[in-house]
């Protein structure tokens, strides 16, 4: 019993109060990086156009700065903007009761009108005047003037 340090046969307990055990070498986590601009615009061109794959497969094509082959990567889409419907019959209505038949506007008198009479600052003005013009309420005439659709301005 040369080995151990104390004898057992004297011992009614054992304690394990400055054993230790050894610390086992955590396996580090793998590091995942944002894809590089080489790979995104790698993986735009296989979107368009799938074949640039297999060329780069066949002539054993690899990143200058990493000196490995390029990885395809997922590209995150921004979301298209979704197009609100417009109202025309509404719009219509609302440039019929701002505007005279005979008359004609510039675009700025019309966007004042918008402004005045809707009580609106002035950037909802100038989308409130595009809205009516996609409308089809009124229409351009020469010289950079509008009037109401189917009127006759002089």
């Amino acid at each position: 019993m040369s080995l151990l340090s104390t004898d057992l046969r004297t011992v009614k307990k054992l304690s394990l109060k400055g054993v230790r055990l050894p610390i086992k070498d955590k396996e580090p986590e793998p590091t995942i990086y944002p894809p590089s601009p080489e790979e995104i615009s790698y993986s735009k061109l296989v979107a368009i156009n799938p074949l640039i794959e297999e060329l780069v497969d066949r002539f054993d094509l690899v990143s200058n700065i990493t000196g490995e082959r390029i990885k395809i990567v997922d590209i995150p889409h921004p979301e298209p903007e979704k197009k609100t419907e417009i109202d025309k019959p509404k719009l219509i209505a609302l440039a019929q009761r701002l505007l005279k038949g005979e008359t004609s506007y510039s675009k700025e008198e019309l966007i004042a009108i918008i402004k005045e009479a809707t009580n609106v600052n002035q950037d909802r003005a100038e989308k409130g005047f595009n809205l009516i013009l996609q409308a089809g309420a009124i229409e351009i005439i020469i010289g950079g003037r509008y009037c109401l659709i189917g009127s006759t301005p002089f």
